[in-house]
């Protein structure tokens, strides 16, 4: 890296550092942070997914946020998983309100060596929440849609049976980045079945009108057919049947009243079968 481009990187850390509010988060780590993105994290054990996980949180941070500083934080994390193990961040650690970190520790705790991956994403995803808490309408995902992903990590740590979920932006349907590794996820699973077949439903909140949102939601599932089909063709897996179809606002995951942002309700759910 010549001169300039190291200066140019230290005037971008220098603009986000004020607004980083992320535990480790080092001016000095923001140099090496774009190598260590790039780099392959091998291992099947708790700590290397956890190494993994926050590794993504750390590209996120960086290609999405645009935030090197906290970037940083969570390479920290990474390197730490892969040496020995971390623990998850208390919300005391980032100075904010938030319930379920005992729940948090203890699902992971009981669960870790039956499902190391799993755990390791609600490990991660826990951090996160409280990233979305701390940095408020400054943060790249909403305080709500990283409560919606931890729930999900946390019934996938405790082996509770769930269709896949994959969230959208209000009145959107194109997939985002997160929607894409749960695809992903889908695709590997369909390697165990002999002719897998799929149901994709589409569903929305309650803002616009009920006929407005059937069309929402059926494009949202035929959203994710597309992705889940072109994942599958990559990854040479074998597909049957995939059928789509939409719910509008009929089938609520939260219940709220009418005109009501619920990113929870703004959804597919992927269910396999044989």
């Amino acid at each position: 890296m010549n001169m300039i481009s190291r200066m140019t990187m230290a005037a971008a850390a220098l603009a986000v550092a004020g607004c980083s509010s992320l535990p480790g988060a080092n001016l000095g780590g923001t140099f090496t942070a774009e190598s260590y993105l790039g780099t392959s994290i091998e291992g099947g054990d708790f700590n290397a997914a956890l190494a993994r996980e926050y590794q993504g949180l750390a590209n996120r941070s960086a290609t999405q946020d645009v935030n090197w500083m906290d970037a940083t934080a969570y390479i920290a994390k990474s390197e730490a998983a892969a040496n020995g193990g971390v623990a998850p961040w208390s919300p005391a650690d980032l100075g904010v309100s938030a319930d379920g970190y005992e729940k948090t520790v203890a699902t992971i705790t009981e669960n870790v060596a039956a499902r190391p991956a799993e755990c390791a994403r609600a490990q991660a995803y826990w951090d996160q929440y409280l990233e979305s808490l701390a940095e408020g309408a400054l943060a790249c995902i909403s305080a709500e849609d990283a409560k919606a992903m931890l729930d999900d990590a946390l019934k996938a740590c405790a082996g509770v049976s769930a269709d896949y979920v994959v969230y959208f932006g209000f009145d959107r349907y194109d997939i985002t980045k997160a929607a894409q590794e749960v695809i992903n996820e889908v695709v590997e699973a369909m390697r165990a079945y002999a002719e897998p077949l799929v149901s994709i439903v589409g569903h929305t909140d309650t803002v616009g009108t009920f006929e407005y949102n059937q069309k929402l939601s059926e494009r949202r599932a035929e959203a994710v057919k597309k992705a889940l089909l072109a994942r599958a063709a990559a990854q040479n897996v074998k597909v049957g049947n995939v059928t789509t179809a939409g719910r509008s606002e009929a089938e609520l995951a939260v219940p709220t009243p009418d005109n009501v942002r619920e990113p929870r309700n703004r959804r597919a759910t992927i269910a396999i079968s044989e």
